[in-house]
């Protein structure tokens, strides 16, 4: 089963996701998302969107870290 969530993110994330595609850069991960996610539960999927002045990565995230 895999998880959907979202995460606040800075304008410059954002900013740099827009110019990715839409996408968080590879790069990024570990900075946005940190160790446990990206190396334990894993990070699937992201897409950015605006809402109310504030910036977001909806993400799908697997449930167990196997």
């Amino acid at each position: 089963m895999i998880d959907v969530k979202d995460w606040e993110i800075t304008k410059e994330i954002f900013d740099e996701a827009i110019a990715n595609g839409g996408t968080i850069p590879a790069n990024r991960y570990l900075e946005v998302f940190g160790a446990s996610l990206v190396m334990g539960y894993g990070i699937y999927g992201t897409s950015v969107r605006e809402a109310d002045g504030k910036y977001f990565v909806d993400y799908r995230r697997g449930d167990t870290c196997d």
